[in-house]
């Protein structure tokens, strides 16, 4: 099968209620690998719901419940997130996100983006550290404007600039999945243009799944569309 349009995440009768309110409803839907995905439709509708739903992340709001399937192929294997006990830092390092407001942490640039290395205790060797630091910035088109100021606090860098470093912190723990919940949506056109470009680059390593409200841009980068509304996910 071509691995451009292998099945990575495959959503079976998916329902999601926050209390009484049922958000989701009965989703049946796949996601194809080394794609990316936008899902588009009114506010409101569950679209950032549904994204967290995919790295179990709402479980930390609290106030959920979930219904139904969703498989995501880790490491060459089909695993249900919610029923085969998969560790969910585990998950969570293959399965990334980013936010729509930049995130960066009140640390330096380099150790913003070394901070998920920090976190499973694989610091130890420097030199590789350096090198994954370097890699990510490179793949985010940040390398050549931060080289020379690494040890700067990382919130004195340009919107565009923290958004980009944050989906290189992402992308320090070699996720097979991104989510991105409109990521350019506090971006001016050049910022916002750049991380398109960035992100039809991220598809040969990664599937990205991008909540936008902007159809030209869904246009421009989407292999496939999806839309949320009354709680339904369908292909357009």
């Amino acid at each position: 099968m071509n691995p451009n349009t292998d099945c990575k995440i495959r959503l079976t009768d998916l329902s999601f209620y926050y209390g009484p309110r049922r958000i989701l409803d009965r989703i049946n839907a796949s996601f194809s690998e080394h794609a990316l995905t936008t899902i588009i439709g009114p506010s409101g509708q569950g679209k950032s719901t549904l994204l967290t739903i995919l790295n179990r992340l709402w479980e930390e709001i609290g106030g959920g419940r979930i219904q139904g399937k969703v498989e995501i192929r880790l490491d060459g294997h089909m695993v249900d997130i919610y029923r085969d006990l998969h560790p969910l830092d585990r998950l969570r390092r293959k399965v990334g996100m980013v936010f729509q407001e930049p995130n960066p942490l009140p640390m330096s640039i380099y150790k913003n983006v070394a901070f998920p290395l920090k976190l499973i205790g694989a610091t130890k060797d420097w030199h590789a550290v350096e090198a994954k630091v370097q890699s990510a910035l490179s793949q985010t088109f940040l390398w050549n404007e931060v080289k020379d100021r690494l040890h700067h606090d990382a919130r004195t860098l340009s919107g565009g600039q923290q958004q980009r470093l944050c989906i290189a912190r992402a992308l320090m723990a070699q996720p097979e999945v991104l989510l991105l919940d409109e990521p350019t949506a506090s971006l001016d056109a050049r910022a916002a243009e750049v991380i398109e470009e960035l992100l039809t680059r991220l598809k040969s390593t990664c599937t990205l799944i991008m909540v936008s409200h902007y159809l030209e841009q869904v246009r421009r980068v989407a292999d496939q569309v999806m839309e949320l509304t009354h709680g339904r996910l369908n292909h357009q």
